[in-house]
């Protein structure tokens, strides 16, 4: 058997070191990798736990604006709808105050403005005024002549006006025709109210929407 000399520990000694310390670093290298490794899926999992928060308050919150939107929205509809109908609803009292006011001590008055206003409208030296069948006979010579006279101290025109006999009109209110039927003023209450629409509803609603009535 052949003796182990003493080189030959000397060199197995260094060969057992250097493996020795060569597992210690790869040992140590493999600690650290694996701390590090540790930290990067912990902090891979806090940004995707943060991402995943903020995702989520992104997605309640156009949640919630698209909810408060929404509802908006349906308030909006339902006031305009509340609006329109009470509008509506002032409208027809106001058209059903008309009508009653034709049976009325001083209808006449209302009549004569009708005129006027239509005669100055129409502007022509001649006109003959038609209404309903219960308004004519409340339209006298006398109004009528009190009617030119407005006319003329309005426009500075003098115009003759002429009641028609027969053929009265189906509805309230007075239409004025220039002579020959070439030109006519409709101051019926449905037109007029017609005309009126757009200022009567933005009176309406400012008062009873703005002013609190």
């Amino acid at each position: 058997m052949e003796t182990e000399r003493p080189e030959d520990r000397d060199l197995l000694s260094g060969i057992e070191r250097e493996a020795a310390e060569t597992a210690r670093q790869i040992a140590q290298e493999a600690a650290v990798y694996a701390r590090d490794r540790v930290e990067t899926a912990r902090a891979q999992a806090r940004e995707t736990i943060r991402k995943a928060e903020e995702s989520a308050e992104i997605q309640a919150r156009t949640v919630l604006r698209n909810a408060e939107v929404r509802a908006a929205v349906e308030a909006r509809k339902a006031f305009l709808r509340g609006r329109d109908g009470l509008i509506r609803e002032t409208l027809e009292e106001a058209r059903r105050l008309v009508a009653e006011a034709a049976e009325a001590p001083g209808y006449e008055d209302v009549l004569f403005g009708w005129i006027v206003e239509a005669a100055v409208g129409l502007s022509e030296p001649e006109a003959r005024v038609n209404a309903s069948r219960e308004e004519l006979p409340r339209i006298t010579e006398d109004l009528l002549r009190r009617a030119e006279q407005a006319v003329l101290e309005f426009t500075g025109k003098p115009v003759g006006l002429s009641k028609v006999e027969g053929d009265p009109l189906p509805a309230q209110g007075v239409v004025l025709t220039a002579e020959g039927g070439r030109l006519a003023f409709n101051n019926q209450v449905s037109v007029r109210f017609l005309r009126a629409q757009s200022e009567l509803r933005k009176h309406i609603y400012a008062v009873l929407f703005e002013e609190g009535v």
